[in-house]
């Protein structure tokens, strides 16, 4: 599944493993992202065995509108709806910066809090 975009010389065709990139990049550099989840344990074993950098990113085209839902692990102790709120942004800017595609929804999934080696 790709995304078609028509340019005065023909087309330009964006996969979703190239926008997750973005989005990966994008999250991890958030303030108060300890590290990205996958949806469940079955696609977090394969992403450990494949060491797939941004498995914690899903993209879908739908009905001409890019979705994208992120699933992270954020610091203890940081307000969980200003840590969402940020990536929201983040992810939101980096990829329309970077690809010209309008994001029309970013889902950001809390799956764990984890506290940091200096708070135990």
């Amino acid at each position: 599944m790709t995304n078609e975009t028509p340019a005065p010389n023909g087309h330009i065709f964006i996969s979703p493993h190239a926008i997750a990139t973005i989005a990966s990049q994008a999250l991890l550099r958030s303030y108060g992202v300890v590290g990205m989840a996958s949806r469940n344990a079955i696609n977090e074993l394969a992403a450990t065995l494949t060491r797939d950098p941004h498995h914690g990113v899903e993209v879908a085209f739908r009905k001409g509108q890019l979705v994208i839902d992120v699933y992270v692990i954020i610091q203890h102790g940081t307000r969980v709806s200003s840590v969402a709120g940020s990536i929201i942004n983040a992810v939101r800017y980096n990829i329309e910066k970077a690809v010209g595609i309008p994001v029309t929804q970013v889902n950001v999934h809390v799956q764990g809090l984890r506290l940091l080696e200096e708070e135990l």
